[in-house]
């Protein structure tokens, strides 16, 4: 026998003993990892997020976008195109392909490295799952004894189900179900069968077969894999070449195919959930979030917003809806436009509540036995002395105010004097733990002008909504409730979200507030929030116009609503609350209610509230019939129940009859003060800034349809139109602190990058600084990114709320 081939020979033998010795060891496990030593293994799986009747609102997931499915839900000509390509003795071996690890040993050895894998699909599941795509020998010895191991832990079916969810497809797709979804705009049980083989031929090298970016290498990966099918057997040739001439019809690669709802709702749950379970269980961990939202009063309240203000002038408004007896949130609306500004209001803004806050010095000061009925000053200006020797100057809305009045006039007519006076007597410390009882989490600094809604920090109206529900509920206090409950993945329970009700207020109390509160919008500052039905509420407006509220409800829902710049506190003119916080409040809970029988009030235990049993005497114009004032010509006392008095003063001059004051909002301010003229009243006009029209009222008081004797005045609100700033300059600075100064002058701020200046530093900007524009425009910059590459980052807009 000649040297060469006894050499060969020799080597051969040598190779046959050395993997009859290493397949000895390799199933004695000495020295190789246990599968039952290792933490078991759970492919990350988005969570959902469900509204009150089961509709999908939204997916939370980080890196790996997966929803995981069962095998049943997987076509079957996928399946086998999967078995085809990837491992076509999948059914029969046990975990490991001895002919296939033999071959690529012999590569590698002769390679002096790893350059064939030889793996199944047992095995490509355990290289994701517990060793890492590492490519070493001692790696691939410890797959493949893991992958032995798994094969007696779980049944073929069940492996080929973990490693289709597991596996990635590219494009962000972590499992069949998003990439099926994403590639297609389909289920996994849709797929046809060219569709399927494609989605295989992806699993080969997700990052090359990208069907946008090599559309033609991946459609000959396709047909490859459908050849291969036909030659296991699993196809027939007709259907091979039908799926052979198939297009591909990719889907567009930024379609989305999951419409995100309710976005603000879901930002709020998303934050919720991430403080209670963190980032791994929020968005890994497959879990079933179902909320409280009500999808019908969802929808009507992002309409009546997106209605009632102008998309990208004016003023933003921002809307959140209660079940006071439960806590549950309904309806959450955090701005008129997500995609414009993200920062949502309702839950995380901290706005100047004005004198919607003057319900709490209320509650307080009915609970220390304080008469309604007790009367102060009110005049005004006036001057109060502080304890520390300070003093407090405050006057009434426009300045307005004379002679004595009571609580109760106080409360409807939102006088300022008499309420700074108020919580000088029950205390301004009581008063802020009253509010806290009732619901208000943000912090509440014990200053006398939190009577008028000056607060340190600000509130936001879903602590508004919750804390004015006590009254609805009698007094009860229902603790926000956004999450009715959460399952994972199987249906088992992991909280259940009950209502947390405490009793925080007096009955009798609560009782005595809502009489007070329902004047207010029956004849106070609130009439333009009348709905037809019992319903309580309070209007606010801050200092400088900058924030105005309607906070109100019947016993069946709360809702608070804000209108205001998210951005900082700019002035809106004479905006206040009756005016179209009032409006939005009274468009969303008409229709919200048009299905739920009217509820009265809970009356206090003597089995009647002060409205309908307290008698009151008030002196009364023999003309207009209201309030009499210093000028009424002759005048008679007269006796009302309490809280169907007249609410309003006549301000007659001579002996003229009432009349009714007609409609001029959405007139010409000169139309408007003609109809007034026609109509027997003088007319005077206040600027006010809007996203209207200049020129154009806007709203007028008193309201249409209030009784008024002719001769007297209305005051109409007419729109100088939207508000404009200075564009600030900001080139040369950091992109941080520009995009700062640039929201603090009202303007959002929109980052490009370009390659070349200084990396972090804006290079130019449009508009140039000094440009007026309107407040809440977009302003341009381009930021430098250093070097002579791009970084490819889209810009976006940048609000900073107060």
């Amino acid at each position: 026998m000649k040297v060469a081939t006894r050499i060969a020979l020799v080597i051969v033998l040598g190779f046959a003993i050395a993997i009859g010795g290493l397949i000895g060891w390799f199933y004695s496990g000495i020295g190789l990892p246990d599968l039952a030593s290792l933490h078991e293994y759970k492919a990350a799986q988005n969570s959902k997020v469900f509204a009150a009747d089961g509709t999908l609102l939204c997916e939370l997931y980080g890196d790996q976008n997966r929803e995981i499915i069962s095998l049943q839900e997987m076509p079957e000509s996928f399946r086998n195109a999967v078995i085809a390509t990837e491992d076509r003795d999948f059914y029969r071996h046990r975990g490991v392909d001895w002919k296939g690890v033999i071959r690529a040993l012999w590569a590698n050895v002769v390679q002096g490295t790893v350059v064939e894998g030889g793996s199944t699909i047992t095995q490509q599941y355990v290289k994701n799952a517990y060793v890492g795509p590492k490519r070493t020998l001692w790696r691939k010895i410890q797959e493949a004894h893991l992958a032995y191991q798994l094969e007696q832990k779980y049944s073929k079916n069940k492996i080929l189900e973990m490693y289709l969810n597991d596996a990635y497809f590219g494009n962000g797709c972590y499992g069949v179900f998003t990439a099926a979804r994403r590639y297609f705009g389909k289920t996994p049980a849709e797929l046809t069968l060219a569709q399927g083989a494609m989605l295989t031929g992806v699993l080969a090298a997700p990052s090359y077969y990208d069907p946008y970016t090599r559309p033609q290498e991946v459609q000959e990966k396709r047909n490859n894999v459908l050849r291969k099918m036909h030659n296991a057997g699993y196809i027939n040739r007709s259907e091979m070449d039908a799926a052979l001439n198939t297009p591909m019809d990719i889907a567009p690669k930024n379609q989305v195919y999951v419409t995100r709802r309710a976005p603000y709702f879901c930002d709020y749950i998303t934050a919720l959930v991430r403080r209670k379970y963190g980032d791994q269980q929020a968005f890994r961990g497959g879990l079933r979030i179902y909320t409280t939202i009500d999808l019908r009063l969802q929808d009507l309240a992002e309409n009546v917003i997106a209605r009632s203000t102008e998309q990208g002038e004016g003023p933003d408004a921002a809307m959140v809806c209660i079940d006071p007896r439960t806590g549950y949130i309904k309806a959450m609306v955090g701005g008129k436009d997500y995609a414009t500004s993200q920062f949502n209001v309702a839950a995380d803004g901290h706005r100047q509540a004005g004198s919607s806050f003057k319900t709490f010095v209320l509650a307080r000061a009915l609970a220390d036995k304080v008469s309604p009925n007790q009367t102060y000053d009110a005049s005004s200006p006036r001057t109060i002395q502080l304890p520390d020797g300070g003093v407090w100057k405050v006057s009434n809305y426009e300045g307005h105010g004379s002679g004595t009045t009571t609580v109760r006039n106080a409360t409807i007519h939102s006088i300022n004097v008499v309420y700074a006076q108020l919580i000088m007597d029950v205390g301004p410390s009581r008063v802020a733990e009253m509010a806290k009882q009732m619901g208000i989490t943000s912090f509440v600094d014990p200053n006398p002008a939190i009577a008028l809604g000056g607060l340190t920090v600000g509130v936001n109206p879903l602590e508004m909504a919750s804390a004015y529900g006590t009254l609805a509920n009698n007094g009860a206090h229902a603790i926000p409730r956004s999450i009715s409950k959460i399952t994972d993945a199987n249906g088992n329970l992991v909280d259940e979200g009950k209502p947390e009700v405490n009793q925080v207020v007096d009955p009798e109390v609560a009782a005595e507030a809502n009489s007070i509160l329902q004047s207010v919008v029956s004849g106070g500052t609130g009439v333009g929030a009348q709905i037809g039905r019992p319903q309580a509420g309070k209007t606010g407006t801050a200092e400088d116009y900058a924030d105005a509220w309607f906070v109100g409800y019947t016993p069946d829902l709360v809702t608070a609503v804000w209108v205001g710049y998210p951005q900082g506190r700019i002035s809106m003119g004479h905006m206040t609350g009756g005016s179209l916080p009032a409006s939005i409040w009274a468009r969303f809970m008409g229709p919200a209610l048009e299905d739920t029988p009217e509820t009265a009030f809970v009356r206090g235990e003597s089995g009647s509230d002060s409205t309908q049993s307290e008698d009151i005497t008030v002196t009364v114009c023999d003309v207009s019939g209201m309030l009499a004032g210093p000028n009424c010509p002759t005048t008679h006392n007269r006796t009302f129940k309490r809280g169907q008095e007249p609410q309003g003063y006549c301000n007659v001059h001579t002996q003229q009859q009432a009349r009714t004051v007609p409609s001029v909002v959405g007139m010409s301010s000169s139309a408007a003060l003609s109809s007034l003229s026609s109509a027997g009243y003088t007319g005077t006009v206040v600027n006010q800034t809007s996203s209207e029209p200049a020129g154009t009222v806007i709203s007028q008081t008193p309201a249409a349809g209030t009784t008024l004797a002719t001769g007297g005045s209305v005051t109409i609100y007419v729109s100088s139109g939207v508000p404009e700033g200075t564009v600030p300059g900001v080139v040369g600075m950091a992109e941080a602190a520009a995009k700062t100064k640039i929201a603090a002058a009202g303007f959002a701020a929109s980052a490009g990058y370009a390659p070349g200046g200084t990396a972090g530093i804006v290079m130019s900007q449009s508009p140039g600084a000094g440009a007026k524009l309107p407040l809440g425009s977009t302003v341009s910059i381009t930021v430098g990114s250093g070097g002579g590459g791009g970084s490819g980052i889209k810009g976006m807009s940048v609000w900073w709320p107060l």
